[in-house]
């Protein structure tokens, strides 16, 4: 599994929040960078390509600790950030890389 860049959307009770995730495998971290900053969640990552990851969401009034859990896929993401506050879904697709001129 490589290193790999999603367009992300976090679905919560102020609404659907867009971002990106940077999977990096080899080291066990998914990078957010959502809600205007960027957020580490350290872990682990299974051969079938499920991940378990802990750490801290910052928003712009606090921050939430919990844990990172979910899958990828060739189509994409898919996570759920658990909470003391609840359950946040995320989805996710590859990001395209940019056109070569």
């Amino acid at each position: 599994m490589s290193d790999q860049i999603y367009r992300i959307q976090l679905h919560s009770p102020m609404g659907v929040k867009e971002g990106r995730a940077r999977v990096l495998p080899g080291d066990g971290r998914i990078q957010l960078d959502l809600l205007g900053a960027e957020n580490t969640f350290s872990g682990s990552f299974a051969v079938e390509y499920a991940f378990e990851a802990s750490g801290t969401l910052k928003t712009a009034v606090s921050e939430m600790s919990g844990s990172l859990q979910g899958s990828l896929t060739a189509s994409g993401l898919r996570a759920v950030f658990h909470t003391d506050q609840g359950d946040f879904p995320i989805e996710g697709v590859p990001e395209e890389p940019a056109a070569q001129q």
